[in-house]
């Protein structure tokens, strides 16, 4: 009990203080979200995608160990919340929305935040590798589910061509394999502007909290909950033993695979017309839950 208090106290209330001060924000001030959002995506997301990955000092078995770990839990809770959606008889739009919520976990605002309240750097940098994989897959795979079809592979790819934490991804790749020295100065601004990401993506979750309605009830919005915060945890143990983690990599991967569903999993739920009151509510219904699953799964594995 007294590891689990230190879990909730230590790591994940701080992320819950800063995330209420984007709730205040929103609703006392009005502040725009969609701004915050542009600038978290374009300029500081990249910038911390880079900067982390470029000073991780990573081996690189271990960078594709954790790429590895990232894609197949990713797919493997994606095909459990398949599994889910022909059990309840849902129809496409409703099998989609559960799908890319169960699939695509908050890893960067609340993932990247708790890893480095716990573990530092070391697990900032490990983290990054699963939030990169996991937005290449959102701007592949997850377009291609939420648009139920609609959209060809060449459409897919313009969109991922379109996302600049992929191009930063992929040149700290090079300069980290090719041994590219950066000049020091540049180097330091774009770690200072990569900081800044994780407040700011904070405020923004808490911003978008502020923005959801009361909704239709559905019948599966409490089961793809269930699915995200409790199957998560246990998929990223049994790929992480498959593959061998271990230390802060099998830590800070199984904690990522724990994390409640993305926020923008409601940006391609209102592009692609998926039933956006139930998305709504997952996120947020297993955001709040999660300091609780989290701070167990921690407790429990010895995270």
């Amino acid at each position: 009990m007294t590891v689990f208090l230190n879990v909730l106290t230590g790591n994940i209330l701080p992320i819950a203080l800063v995330a209420s001060l984007g709730f205040v924000l929103r609703r006392r001030f009005d502040v725009h979200v969609g701004t915050l959002t542009s600038v978290v995506f374009n300029v500081l997301s990249p910038c911390l995608v880079f900067s982390a990955l470029v000073g991780s000092q990573l081996p690189g078995e271990e960078l594709l160990q954790l790429a590895a770990f990232s894609a197949i839990s990713i797919l493997t809770i994606g095909g459990l919340a398949l599994v889910l959606t022909r059990l309840l008889r849902l129809d496409r739009a409703a099998t989609a929305a559960v799908i890319i919520v169960a699939m695509f976990a908050n890893g960067g605002n609340y993932g990247l935040t708790l890893l480095q309240l716990r573990y530092g750097d070391a697990g900032l940098s490990r983290g990054v590798v699963y939030f990169v994989t996991s937005t290449v897959i959102f701007y592949t795979l997850g377009v291609l589910i939420a648009s139920l079809g609609r959209l060809t592979w060449r459409q897919s790819l313009a969109r991922m061509l379109r996302v600049p934490a992929f191009y930063a991804a992929l040149l700290a790749v090079a300069v980290y394999g090719l041994r590219i020295p950066i000049p020091a100065p540049i180097m330091s601004g774009v770690t200072i502007a990569g900081q800044g990401a994780i407040p700011v993506m904070l405020l923004i979750l808490g911003m978008q909290i502020a923005d959801m309605r009361r909704g239709e009830t559905t019948g599966y919005v409490w089961p793809a909950v269930g699915l995200r915060l409790v199957a998560g945890p246990l998929v990223g143990l049994g790929v992480a033993a498959a593959l061998g983690l271990s230390g802060v990599g099998r830590n800070a991967m199984i904690i990522e695979a724990s994390m409640p569903p993305a926020v923008f999993c409601l940006i391609l739920a209102a592009e692609f017309g998926l039933p956006t009151a139930a998305v709504a509510r997952i996120v947020v219904f297993a955001t709040l839950l999660s300091p609780l699953t989290i701070a167990a799964t921690i407790t429990l594995l010895g995270l």
